[in-house]
């Protein structure tokens, strides 16, 4: 029950956490969760199609807010944190150039791209902006032909991964490349894929990935 997690909750844990998708599975293979597991906190599972929206209606529970893992940023307390989010903004800085290259090659497919301070062992993970819809409410809001609402989709990409410095050398060798924009199709359908969104064009994805496979074994 609710008031069970909200006795469970560690002293510093300021909110209540959720994570929304199809079933058990797939939501405990979100790359989100991974941080939380870390700090020891629950997560509240939602397979049900109402339950994110039940829980947007009721906001809080015994003044504890309710917050998705897929949202906005988790804002999560603690030395560790802290120090790690100023590591992250300063990464940002020194990789400004990057992280816009990125963004001007994926459009208006993604508000923003941006360093992650929340993912652990992924390279990369999708999340929405902490206003408006969701990822999970637009697919079901699209399985109700209301396609016409999307989330505000944010890409974030870990700054830890050795995928991350493969960017940076490619960055550095020319944004304009097909191969540095083939890495950033690649990661950007991989989000989409973690996310139960299924990616645009499944067949230039496999070929790229199939290009991408001769090319390392050269």
């Amino acid at each position: 029950t609710l008031a069970e997690y909200v006795k469970r909750m560690p002293a510093e844990q300021t909110e209540i956490y959720y994570a929304a998708g199809k079933d058990r599975n797939s939501v405990e293979h979100l790359p989100q969760m991974e941080i939380l597991r870390e700090k020891g906190y629950e997560v509240l599972y939602l397979f049900d199609r109402v339950d994110e929206f039940t829980l947007e209606s009721l906001h809080e529970y015994q003044s504890k807010h309710f917050k998705s893992i897929s949202r906005g940023d988790l804002n999560l307390s603690g030395e560790k944190e802290q120090a790690a989010k100023k590591a992250t903004e300063e990464l940002s800085k020194a990789n400004e150039g990057l992280l816009k290259a990125i963004k001007e090659h994926l459009g208006d497919k993604v508000s923003e791209v941006k360093l992650s301070n929340r993912l652990k062992s992924s390279a990369v993970c999708l999340v929405s902006a902490e206003h408006g819809i969701s990822l999970q409410m637009e697919q079901i809001l699209a399985e109700m032909d209301q396609k016409l609402m999307r989330a505000s989709r944010i890409l974030e990409l870990n700054p830890n991964h050795p995928l991350f410095g493969t960017l940076q050398k490619l960055f550095e060798a020319g944004s304009q490349s097909e191969k540095f924009k083939d890495y950033v199709d690649l990661l950007y359908g991989q989000a989409l894929l973690i996310e139960g969104l299924g990616v645009e064009d499944p067949q230039a994805f496999a070929n790229k990935v199939a290009g991408l496979m001769v090319t390392a074994a050269e």
